[in-house]
């Protein structure tokens, strides 16, 4: 079976300063799926750049292999916090391990928390009235983050 820490060397030697890598997955047949993504979006060039470094510098003689390198999609749930470094400033869907959903602008990230800026309209006074609000949110309590895509 092929190493998944090799793996992990290959991708970490051929990435730009502004790429990271999101996760590896390696079946039992030896298909390998590297994810990785850039913080200046992730032209399908590189993926093929990286899936021949990859194929180039292990020996299918040893072992057989297939190899995928794609990016991880918009709507899938964060896995690194590089994700959340990259989605700054936009607007996020955090749902938290009790169920509760909170879609709004990712403003700050932290150590050990990230900060989400929305707003909602409630009634005051019988008249509907925009209310913002922040919530600081432990990423212990994170059950899953993906971005929100908006058709602008």
């Amino acid at each position: 079976m092929i190493d998944k820490k090799e793996i992990e060397d290959l991708c970490k030697s051929t990435l730009t300063e502004t790429q990271f890598l999101v996760e590896i997955k390696i079946s039992n047949n030896n298909d390998i799926f590297v994810t990785i993504d850039d913080f200046n979006g992730l032209e399908i060039e590189e993926c093929r750049r990286i899936s021949r470094f990859i194929e180039e510098n292990l020996d299918r003689d040893k072992e057989d292999f297939s190899i995928e390198v794609s990016s991880p999609g918009l709507t899938n749930p964060f896995k690194v916090p590089e994700q959340y470094q990259k989605s700054l400033n936009k607007e996020v869907e955090v749902i938290l391990k009790t169920g509760e959903k909170i879609t709004g602008t990712l403003t700050t990230i932290r150590d050990d928390e990230i900060i989400i800026s929305y707003s909602y309209f409630a009634k005051m006074a019988n008249k509907k009235q925009q209310i913002s609000e922040i919530s600081k949110i432990k990423f212990k309590d994170i059950k899953s983050t993906k971005s929100v895509i908006s058709f602008k």
